[in-house]
C-alpha cells in the first residue's frame, strides 16, 4: 500500500477514535476531579427502537451525533440507551449513585451537569429530589406541560437548571415548575422557534446545543 494511502487510513482511525473518546455508559474508573461530566438521558422514542431511532413525524433521533458534539466540547460524556423495560424511578436512582460517586471523589457539584430530552427530563427531575444537591446543573428539554407543575406540587426539586423547549411543541415553559423555588439555585430558560415541534430535541441543533453550552460554562465558573 502506498504511503499515502496509510497516512490517511491512520487519520481517519485517529478521528474515529477521537471523536467517540470520552464517551460511557458508566462514569471512568479513574475520576478526574477537574473534568467536566455530563450525563445525557434519551428521549423515549430511543428506549423503544434504539439509537438509530427513527420518528414517523421528526424523522431521525440522531443520538449518536449528540453524544459526540458534547464529547468535542471537552465533555466526558455518560450515556447509555436504556433498555426497554426501564422503570424511570430506577434508572434515576442508578444516574443519582454515578453522580454522587463522583461527588465522593472530590468533583466539584458545578462541573455535573445531567441533560434529559422529553421522558429522559423527567427522569432528570427525579434524580435532582434524590440528590437534593442545589449546586448540579440540570438541563431539561421538551418537558412541561399543563399540569406537569401540579404533579410535582409537594415535591422538593434541588440543583440550578436550564429549560429548553420549542414554541411549536406541545410541551412548553418550565417557569411555574422550577422558578423561585427554595432548593433551586438558579433557573434559566431558552423559548426556541425553529417550527419542528418536539423533533427539535432530536439533533444537536446549534439553536439549542450553543446556548446550552454556554450556560454550562457560565455555571461552572
Amino acid at each position: 500500500m502506498k504511503q499515502s494511502a496509510l497516512i490517511i487510513l491512520l487519520l481517519l482511525f485517529v478521528f474515529a477514535n477521537a471523536s467517540g473518546q470520552g464517551i460511557s455508559i458508566n462514569i471512568p474508573t479513574k475520576i478526574k476531579k477537574d473534568k467536566k461530566y455530563l450525563f445525557y438521558l434519551h428521549g423515549a422514542i430511543v428506549q423503544q427502537q434504539g439509537a438509530n431511532a427513527v420518528s414517523q413525524t421528526y424523522g431521525k433521533y440522531l443520538y449518536n451525533d449528540i453524544l459526540d458534539t458534547f464529547s468535542k466540547n471537552g465533555f466526558s460524556v455518560i450515556s447509555e440507551v436504556r433498555p426497554r423495560n426501564a422503570e424511570a424511578h430506577e434508572y434515576a436512582t442508578k444516574t443519582a449513585v454515578q453522580v454522587l460517586k463522583l461527588l465522593q471523589a472530590g468533583v466539584p457539584a458545578k462541573n455535573i451537569t445531567i441533560v434529559g430530552a422529553s421522558a429522559g427530563a423527567y427522569i432528570t427531575i427525579d434524580i435532582a429530589m434524590q440528590l437534593g444537591n442545589a449546586n448540579v446543573n440540570y438541563a431539561i428539554m421538551g418537558m412541561c406541560h399543563d399540569g406537569t407543575a401540579d404533579n410535582y406540587a409537594d415535591k422538593k426539586i434541588c440543583g440550578n437548571f436550564y429549560s429548553i423547549f420549542e414554541a411549536s411543541d406541545g410541551a412548553g415553559s418550565c417557569k411555574t415548575l422550577l422558578e423561585n423555588k427554595e432548593c433551586t439555585k438558579g433557573f434559566e430558560e431558552l423559548e426556541l422557534h425553529m417550527g419542528n415541534g418536539h423533533g427539535f430535541l432530536y439533533q444537536p441543533y446549534h439553536q439549542w446545543v450553543q446556548p446550552l453550552l454556554q450556560w454550562i460554562y457560565k455555571a461552572g465558573k
